[in-house]
């Protein structure tokens, strides 16, 4: 038996999947060939194959019928079906084939029902095969499906679905492999991994989920998962097929789209969804800014240096820096001010050190803020940095920092609002959600952690966060400036960019970066006092396009 390869939690498809097309591949370095998406030389599937389903667990007849309808829909002729359909949808599978006329043709075949839970509610990968093997096994992709009541070895921890092949019983003598597919229904145990759009994600950009167009959640969230598997399946069925990456978690037809479902779609937003920018921000954080840091717990001097460098670098001459530098990226954001000659000019601040813990260990948002608020208010931001023992309300479960703005002390008779920020060091908490990546991610692709280049993952990472929440505040410091999507979840300067940091970038590659001959570290700026940073793109105003530094 062979998992071929499971299904992230970020997932691939929306009723109309997006699947990578052989005509266009993605421009990478060729530091890392293995990311070509590219024929392995072995077969894909053709022919007649039906789809047989195995039924494990409670599962009522509309949600079956939502499932049959889809496999169904699969080779429904044009002049049935309007469009777009899900027919055309799969029909971008034929380019996989190298004949002129592919034959392969999906059907429906016998399905199965397992209703009494025959190997419990707690299924291993040997048991979903086993349950697999029922279904016959000749010209067949047999796909087991677990309700939502079902706990599945690796469900939710580190993926939705998967897929892979397993020596069927002997037929006249012959042993041949049989393709299969799992998916379980995510509704009570993980929606936010595993039904996304149609719920809101645990981690990222909180927009507000999509209506599920069947009216289930759960089984909507398993028609996408089914529908990624089984274009992977086709076209890379036993390993050696279309993949790129490592055949051990290989990124497949659709897989490799991971989170693209229509034109503009980037982490957080499915695509499709005409969402208007926000115009003429009422309020711009022009003129002279201090951005003061509070640093709370334990930090090596050599920490605070790195980002102390940094704070200094986005106003750094370009004749001091090497090109490309953090002031050119910070130059990016002058495009959202609305003069001729924006004034904005970031210099490093105070510093205040809050090494005794004065609020202990475990910290509130309220807590957050009244550190916040120990920084000079006027004309400034100050950013709270939390040290890696030190945990914070929301860190690691749904953030990895934040800003915001609250009410200041009075002064001459009149209290101002100020701008804040706090990021979180997560190097021993939560390293593969906030500071990938120099760390593999939970979930999704696990390609190779790229190198820091200050040699600290915790605060490398800590910097990629501060430079998306200062490009946030300075264009939306009070919540009615520059951003996407509602406000209560806007996504702004950088986070409509999120996981973008070169040219080529998608879901689990960071993109095409520079890297030091020396240290072999990746970093897309250049700094004051030798200093490299991979800092994120931003959005450019203009065309609403994500924007990196290194062209």
């Amino acid at each position: 038996m062979a998992s071929l390869t499971s299904l992230s939690f970020f997932l691939t498809l929306f009723l109309a999947v997006s699947i990578l097309p052989l005509s266009s591949p993605r421009k990478l370095t060729e530091s890392e060939p293995q990311l070509k998406f590219q024929y392995h030389r072995g077969p894909l599937l053709t022919g007649k194959i039906s789809v047989n389903l195995i039924w494990y667990g409670n599962f009522k007849p509309s949600q079956k019928a939502i499932v049959t309808d889809f496999i169904t829909s699969l080779s429904s002729p044009k002049p049935l079906t309007a469009q777009p359909s899900v027919a055309t949808w799969w029909k971008a599978t034929e380019k996989y084939y190298q004949t002129p006329s592919p034959k392969l043709a999906l059907s429906l075949g016998s399905q199965i029902l397992d209703e009494n839970y025959s190997f419990g509610k707690s299924l291993t990968t040997d048991q979903i095969v086993k349950l697999a093997s029922k279904g016959p096994q000749r010209n067949a992709i047999n796909v087991v499906l677990t309700s939502a009541d079902v706990a599945v070895e690796g469900f939710c921890s580190s993926r939705c679905g998967t897929h892979g092949s397993s020596m069927g019983a002997r037929v006249n003598g012959k042993r041949y492999k049989f393709a299969y597919i799992w998916v379980g229904n995510s509704e009570t145990q993980c929606p936010g991994q595993c039904a996304w759009p149609f719920h809101q994600p645990i981690y990222g950009p909180q927009n507000p989920a999509l209506v599920a167009p069947n009216n289930d959640v759960g089984v909507d969230g398993m028609v996408i998962n089914v529908a990624s598997l089984l274009a992977g399946t086709v076209t890379n069925p036993f390993g050696n097929g279309y993949f790129q990456g490592p055949k051990e978690a290989p990124l497949e037809a659709a897989s490799a789209c991971t989170g693209v479902y229509g034109k503009g779609a980037y982490p957080g937003y499915a695509g499709n969804l005409l969402v208007d920018p926000t115009t003429g921000a009422s309020y711009n954080a022009n003129g002279k800014i201090s951005v003061n840091l509070i640093w709370y717990g334990n930090f090596k001097p050599s920490q605070k240096a790195i980002v102390t460098d940094f704070i200094t670098s986005l106003s750094s001459p370009k004749p001091l820096t090497a090109q490309p530098s953090v002031a050119t990226w910070w130059k990016a954001t002058e495009k959202y001010y609305q003069t001729p000659s924006p004034k904005l000019a970031l210099s490093l601040g105070s510093q205040i050190l809050d090494e005794n813990y004065s609020f202990g260990k475990s910290l509130t948002t309220d807590q957050i803020v009244k550190l916040a608020s120990k920084g000079p208010q006027r004309n400034a931001i100050n950013v709270v940095l939390t040290s890696a023992d030190v945990a914070v309300e929301g860190f690691c479960s749904s953030r990895c920092g934040t800003h915001g703005s609250s009410m200041g002390a009075r002064v001459n008779g009149k209290r101002y609002k100020f701008a804040y920020i706090w990021v979180g060091n997560s190097e021993t908490q939560c390293p593969g959600q906030c500071a990938w990546p120099f760390h593999q991610p939970i979930y999704g692709p696990q390609n190779p952690a790229l190198v820091a280049p200050n040699n600290d993952v915790g605060v490398d990472g800590m910097v990629i966060n501060v430079a998306s929440l200062l490009a946030g505040t300075v264009t939306n410091p009070f919540g009615n400036g520059y951003f996407q999507g509602p406000k209560e979840a806007p996504l702004e300067a950088a986070s409509a960019c999120t996981g973008v940091y070169g040219k080529g970038a998608y879901p689990g590659y960071a993109g095409n970066l520079l890297v030091d001959p020396t240290t072999g570290a990746s970093y897309n700026a250049n700094g004051v006092n030798g200093r490299k940073y991979l800092l994120p793109a931003l959005v450019d105003p203009k065309t609403s396009a994500c924007s990196t530094i290194i062209v």
